[in-house]
């Protein structure tokens, strides 16, 4: 009984360390999205992602490419981030492609960028999906955090 109960408990401490992980992970991507040094920054720390990482890791790898776009004065750069930022973040999807959280990254940035570039196509399978998680009230239990952030965006969105 003694070991069942510490199975248990550190398997439930393991998820919350790795919910506090995720939950660190995007807190640092959205405070990075305040200045070009904080953009470097989460690059940085992010670079060290290996392609054998979870999909939401290699996802916010490459919301880390897609966020020094904004800071790059030089167009070939500005692509290059761009296009390393899109690959990514596609693996990811193609890796899980039913989390909601790597659908709510790739709408975001389909949302803002220039049209031009032609990457635009998932816009709305991913609002649908997103919406059909965020009417399921297991999501808003199972993620509290995201639910509040994909809400609040598809609010301001709506206004």
């Amino acid at each position: 009984m003694k070991i069942l109960f510490s199975v248990i408990f550190i398997l439930n401490f393991s998820f919350a360390a790795k919910s506090q992980s995720l939950i660190q992970i995007r807190e640092q991507f959205y405070r990075a999205q305040a200045s070009g040094e904080s953009a470097d920054s989460f690059y940085s720390k992010m670079q060290s992602v290996t392609a054998s990482a979870s999909a939401i890791m290699i996802g916010y790898k490459g919301m880390a490419s897609f966020m020094l776009c904004n800071y790059s004065y030089n167009p070939y750069n500005k692509l290059k981030y761009f296009s390393e930022g899109k690959n990514l973040l596609d693996k990811a999807i193609s890796m899980s492609s039913d989390n909601t959280e790597l659908r709510f990254l790739r709408y975001t940035i389909q949302k803002n960028v220039p049209s031009f570039l032609g990457y635009s196509s998932n816009l709305v399978e991913d609002k649908q999906l997103m919406t059909k998680k965020i009417s399921e009230q297991q999501f808003k239990n199972a993620d509290a955090d995201l639910y509040n952030r994909i809400v609040k965006y598809i609010s301001a969105e709506n206004n």
